[in-house]
């Protein structure tokens, strides 16, 4: 009952945040969406409690969480009840699943059981977790604060309690709500991304082929790995993803309130894992030459550039400025652990090629993601060679995919407790959703779904015409 309370809590709450961006979308792309972004919503409840010193006590956390959902809502409950888009009649997805589509949904339903029954069933066992945010969250529920007891202990061999309350935060909702290992929460955005990632793939390819798309990614080893491995790093994936497609989308729509939306969203990231401001900052040029193209003025070009970026850095501000600093009563001088020499570039140039060689591909890079980095680089070499060109959509996704590995390296220069073998492996989590949506802007597979689509028309053609 719980589960089901906390899930409605989430989607209104998302509802509501995308009603107020006039974020219109196809109901079976509205559902999962509403869920992701209401969790994130949440995860900022008890961090934002903590921040106003405002115990944490069920009460106020779950009285805060209503309040939130109530507070997003307002627009949409202000309007007269005939305009209000509601969730009824008109917002019920219309399922039709064809028959080729259900290898597709067994194999990833078992995928998904084997990941739910794990997040319920088993308890956090990551270093990265029982270092940080699992053990603040099991102190706070007792002690009713996440400034706790758990500080008290010798924290010299670890970072991990500086990094993001977005775990500890969902953890503290969901320990509370009566589940004793938290990441249920986890499930929630794995399904929810699965579902929308579908739809967004059938936007442009045959439903065989976004399953097949669509399972090639999610059996990718070290990704369905943590789909219940409670780390920071496949929230960071989901929110970054959906920033870029909402991006891309506002660039070729023109939308306002979609390239607002694809800020929040990367403040979401950010909020997530500190970090990603930097990948914020490396995606602002794709605007620069955008409104360049248009005839923009320099103001207006700054303007928007601004608008983009300020979620971040209020992200990064509030969670690592503010809280790291003025809140918890050990600090964490990151300006000590800031490369002293970023003018040598060789070790730059060596931190692409470390990734390249031995985190893509190499065996293990295999195991890591199996084979979707050789499908992508295939189906790219074939467009180069062959068709000569790339339409608009996959140029926008093959430069987010270059902007993603040029930050990851410029990472681990600048940053050397970024290393190689845990955070920039992790960091790749970003590259593969954007190498899928290329994969389903290249015009190779979008013209063997075509074929595909005219081979079944005429065969329904065909056996009609027998029928007749």
């Amino acid at each position: 009952m719980t589960l089901f309370l906390l899930i409605c809590c989430h989607f209104f709450s998302g509802y509501g945040l995308l009603d107020l961006f006039n974020i219109r979308q196809k109901p079976l792309v509205t559902l999962p969406l509403a869920l992701l972004t209401g969790v994130a919503v949440a995860s900022c409840v008890p961090f934002l409690l903590q921040l106003a010193y405002c115990p944490l006590y069920p009460a106020t956390v779950f009285g805060a969480l209503g309040l939130s959902c109530l507070l997003l809502n307002i627009r949409g409950l202000a309007r007269a009840y005939r305009k209000w888009p509601r969730i009824g009649r008109n917002m019920m997805p219309r399922l039709r699943i064809r028959v080729y589509e259900l290898p597709f949904i067994l194999i990833l339903s078992f995928l998904v059981f084997v990941s739910v029954w794990r997040c319920y069933y088993q308890p956090p066992t990551s270093r990265d977790a029982l270092s940080g945010p699992e053990a603040i969250a099991e102190y706070a529920v007792r002690e009713h604060t996440l400034i706790n007891s758990f500080f008290t202990t010798d924290l010299s061999t670890t970072n991990n309690q500086f990094k993001s309350p977005y775990l500890t935060s969902l953890q503290v909702i969901y320990k509370m709500a009566g589940y004793p290992f938290g990441q249920i929460w986890l499930s929630i955005i794995f399904i929810s991304y699965t579902l929308l990632l579908y739809q967004v793939l059938k936007v442009t390819l045959h439903p065989i082929l976004a399953g097949l798309l669509l399972l090639l990614m999610t059996a990718t080893p070290e990704i369905y790995a943590y789909t219940f491995l409670i780390l920071y790093d496949y929230s960071n994936m989901v929110f970054l993803f959906l920033s870029l497609y909402f991006l891309i989308d506002s660039l070729e729509s023109r939308r306002r309130s979609y390239f607002y939306f694809a800020a929040l969203l990367m403040g979401i990231a950010t909020y997530i894992r500190s970090e990603t401001l930097v990948l914020a900052a490396l995606f602002t040029p794709i605007l620069w030459i955008r409104q360049h193209r248009d005839g923009e003025p320099i103001v207006k070009m700054a303007w928007t550039t601004g608008i983009f970026i300020l979620p971040s850095l209020l992200s990064y501000y509030f969670t690592i400025s503010l809280y790291n600093n003025h809140y918890l009563p050990v600090h964490y001088d990151i300006a000590a652990l800031v490369n002293p020499h970023p003018f040598h570039l060789r070790p730059l140039f060596k931190a692409y090629g470390d990734i390249f060689k031995e985190l893509m591909v190499s065996e293990y890079g295999v195991r890591l993601w199996g084979y979707i980095m050789f499908v992508w680089a295939g189906v790219f070499l074939a467009e180069l060679v062959i068709l000569r060109r790339f339409t608009r959509a996959a140029r926008n996704w093959l430069y987010a995919i270059g902007i993603v590995f040029a930050g990851l390296g410029l990472l681990e220069f600048l940053l050397p407790l970024f290393e190689l073998a845990y955070a920039a492996k992790r960091g790749l989590f970003k590259i593969i959703p954007l190498m899928v949506m290329y994969l389903a802007n290249s015009q190779l597979l979008i013209r063997l779904s075509a074929r595909i689509s005219q081979w079944e028309q005429g065969r329904s053609l065909g056996s009609r015409s027998q029928q007749g």
